[in-house]
């Protein structure tokens, strides 16, 4: 909300300080909520403050959303382009005119390389001495990089496709919690199954049921993309039966060290509580 404030003051001081926030933003809603501000801000601008504006306007472009998001999208780039000097247009040019990326592969972290295939045999028994003295931002950050706020909400950030996770811990022991994201296969909720569906001309879809409409029936085949839909009419629908895959992908933590795997651990069970004593030092 300041930096919504100073923006429309047109404070000289908001470009780096808003840059900065936007940078270290770990979820699409966040960077979002920065950018609508940024977008109006027509002083204090470095040259490198625009450029990573500009940067992210480019990233940001392959962001998924819901029905407005496309819309939005191209109005903080539109508003951020009437703002931009023309001295400023000329050297960012090959940024302004490039095509956006295919997909973005995490929010605020770039491609991480492959660290190991976890398992819970190795990792349950250090539970007594690894979850403490863990760091939060840390935490907060690998649960971005394992790309989970693209579909769960964490203390009020993250998206809706997949369950809220801020009460797990109330509801379930750590061990529990770790095979749920090693093995997402082994126990799917009935909320969140997925429907294996057969057509009569012998195509397979396995997905979600997003919406009803008249005769046809829309169904998301990727968690990780809430646009990517497959359109079956209902007639053509030979059998239908839950499926055994969970639409939660496997392996999202190949990419965390163990020091990363038990401060995201340490994270999602302290229900967003920065002051939990497994943050203790």
């Amino acid at each position: 909300m300041l930096t919504e404030l100073l923006c429309y003051l047109q404070a000289d001081s908001v470009a780096a300080k808003g840059m900065a926030l936007l940078n270290d933003a770990r979820t699409q809603e966040e960077q979002i909520d920065l950018a609508r501000s940024l977008r109006f801000l027509e002083t204090g601008w470095s040259s490198e403050a625009r450029r990573g504006f500009f940067e992210w306007i480019l990233k940001s472009s392959a962001y998924k959303g819901g029905n407005n998001f496309a819309t939005l999208s191209q109005e903080i780039r539109t508003d951020a382009l009437a703002r931009l000097p023309e001295e400023a247009k000329a050297n960012l040019a090959a940024i302004i005119d490039a095509p956006p990326p295919d997909q973005v592969t995490s929010l605020s972290t770039g491609p991480r390389p492959f660290v190991k295939e976890w398992t819970l045999e190795e990792l349950v028994p250090q539970f007594e001495t690894k979850l403490r003295g863990r760091d939060f931002s840390r935490g907060r950050e690998m649960f971005a990089a394992a790309r989970c706020y693209d579909c769960h909400r964490f203390a009020g950030e993250g998206g809706a496709v997949g369950p809220d996770l801020t009460g797990l811990a109330g509801r379930f022991s750590a061990r529990d919690l770790l095979e749920s994201v090693i093995e997402p296969d082994k126990v799917i909720s009935d909320q969140y199954v997925a429907l294996q569906i057969q057509t009569s001309a012998g195509k397979v879809v396995v997905g979600r049921i997003v919406n009803y409409d008249g005769d046809e029936i829309y169904v998301n085949t990727d968690m990780l993309d809430p646009s990517k839909l497959e359109k079956i009419k209902r007639q053509e629908i030979e059998m239908s039966s839950p499926s055994t895959i969970s639409m939660m992908p496997t392996g999202l933590m190949n990419t965390l060290n163990e020091e990363e795997v038990f401060d995201l651990m340490a994270f999602l069970l302290s229900r967003g509580n920065q002051k939990h004593t497994m943050f203790a030092k």
